[in-house]
């Protein structure tokens, strides 16, 4: 379908599809869901690469009052089989490279959902660097194009279907087993304010020009493209993370908007100086990043060159975004990630609830925006807190006299060495600021003597530095005490992270078991 300069679009690769088109093909496929016994709040999930496709099935399951699901595409059979047994999924959309996993799952969860092939298209299996071959449906399942062709008349407004599609989302797992957040349903007042929020602190305009950097399976890319689809906005998308194709995209597309991840910025500045320097990037007002810590040496240098267009918030699955931080406010209070927003609140205390100084670190329990709906997790009931009205997701930190929170892990990875307890993101910062380093994690694994655990290092190089363990130790001297100076440094190619940038420390404590550097 011709489109005009005023008409909006969404582009993957050589593909570009007017939005008016992509909504009417939603339209077309909500009324197949509706057709196949999709009612309200039903779970329909989304196994996919990012794509076209992808935001207008999302968009389709919430117009029939569906509830979408989107699941990891770096889950095996196991991790989307709990999935579909613990939400009841009704329909699973899967591209083609995936529906093998999506079959054994079904077997194992003795589930028996409807399987949507969405074909590969060519021009997104040559954008991601996969083979041709898989631009071959399996026959097995009826096809996504199948479905849409078989109504031509889309679903008009159904009253109340936004409401009913958001009432559950699942957590990431980084860090066990995911869970299920079932959201209290929405009042018109609560998704207007969501989205009059989102739109606001996310900087979407209508005729704007957003980036969609990170994975659609995740949240924060996920709402954010979605809206931005309603709202108007021209989406690019990438379907995957290249540094330099990102600033490609800012550059010839003059992009607004962009949602990353700390290591995606840290992969930004691995670029050499000449590769940066030839893209303008001037044009971004909006570059947002969260999901995981950020080192104040990436942050920093970042800041020097966005400027104020880099922004940060903190948040959780189960009380949305909680802090926000301006690129001016960071270098006032290096470090931190914000003070709560629009009636949001933050506590630090200790594990009876008790409040502790300023200062102090301990457990930082959260309460989501003055509009946030409540919620249970799935089939796991309510969460128990000492603090009435807020929620503890693990993280800790402390506050300081200003009220701007500052993380310094999880109580999951505090390491206990001779009964001294270590935050590794202290160390982690530190690593970071010597010159040559692309990526870190600390943790502590079992020692081999009497103190309790090693405190060890898992450090990635950038492109062409040199690192040693002996160069590693010496850029740490004079910045940290002695006892949290790495015992083990080992050198790696890359660390696991899941694509939103968070670290599985748990595949580091059981995949590495070399010798140490």
């Amino acid at each position: 379908m011709a489109t005009d300069s005023a008409t909006p679009t969404i582009a993957c690769g050589a593909r570009v599809r007017s939005q008016p088109e992509a909504h009417q093909r939603a339209g077309r496929l909500a009324a197949a869901l509706i057709a196949a016994g999709v009612d309200r709040g039903d779970r329909v999930a989304v196994m996919a690469r990012n794509d076209i496709e992808f935001l207008e099935i999302s968009l389709a399951i919430a117009s029939a009052g569906g509830n979408p699901v989107p699941i990891n595409t770096r889950w095996q059979a196991p991790e989307v089989a709990h999935v579909l047994a613990d939400s009841s999924v009704r329909v699973v959309f899967a591209h083609t490279e995936f529906v093998p996993v999506v079959e054994a799952a079904q077997a194992q969860a003795g589930a028996h959902s409807v399987v949507v092939e969405v074909a590969m298209p060519e021009e997104l299996l040559a954008e991601a660097g996969l083979s041709e071959a898989r631009a071959q449906t399996t026959g097995r399942h009826p096809t996504l194009e199948q479905w849409i062709a078989a109504h031509t008349d889309p679903v008009g407004h159904l009253e109340g279907a936004i409401a009913d599609s958001m009432g559950l989302i699942y957590t990431s797992g980084t860090t066990g087993t995911p869970k299920g957040v079932l959201r209290e349903r929405m009042t018109p007042q609560q998704l207007l304010s969501i989205a009059g929020g989102t739109v606001q602190r996310m900087g979407l305009t209508p005729g704007g020009q957003m980036l969609v950097a990170g994975p659609l399976y995740h949240t924060s890319p996920n709402v954010v493209a979605v809206l931005a689809l309603r709202m108007g906005t021209n989406i690019t998308i990438m379907p995957r993370w290249d540094s330099e194709r990102f600033l490609q995209h800012v550059a010839e597309r003059q992009i607004q908007q962009a949602k990353v991840v700390p290591t995606m910025l840290s992969r930004l500045l691995s670029l050499p100086a000449d590769v940066r320097a030839r893209y303008d990037v001037s044009s971004l007002t909006h570059l947002i990043h969260s999901a995981a810590p950020c080192p104040p040496t990436v942050k920093r240098a970042a800041i020097e060159w966005f400027g104020d267009a880099l922004w940060e918030f903190y948040g959780c699955t189960e009380a949305g975004t909680v802090t926000w931080i301006s690129a001016a406010e960071w270098l006032e209070h290096p470090g931190s990630v914000g003070r709560p927003a629009d009636g949001s609140a933050v506590s630090i205390a200790d594990e009876n609830g008790e409040p502790l100084p300023v200062g102090e670190v301990g457990r930082v329990y959260v309460r989501g925006a003055d509009y946030w709906p409540k919620f249970t997790y799935l089939n796991r009931g309510m969460p128990d807190s000492p603090v009435e009205n807020m929620l503890w997701v693990g993280d800790l930190g402390r506050v300081d006299a200003e009220g701007y929170l500052y993380l310094t892990g999880r109580s999951s990875e505090v390491i206990n060495r001779g009964g001294v307890n270590i935050y590794p993101a202290e160390i982690e910062n530190a690593i970071m600021g010597v010159d040559g380093v692309e990526d870190v994690a600390v943790l502590g694994l079992p020692d081999t003597g009497d103190l309790g655990e090693t405190v060890t290092a898992f450090v990635a190089a950038r492109p062409g530095a040199e690192l040693t363990a002996d160069t590693l130790r010496a850029g740490l001297r004079g910045q940290l005490a002695g006892y949290k100076i790495p015992t083990e440094l080992r050198l790696v190619d890359e660390l696991p992270r899941d694509d939103s940038g968070k670290i599985y420390k748990r595949l580091l404590r059981q995949a590495y078991t070399a010798p140490p550097a």
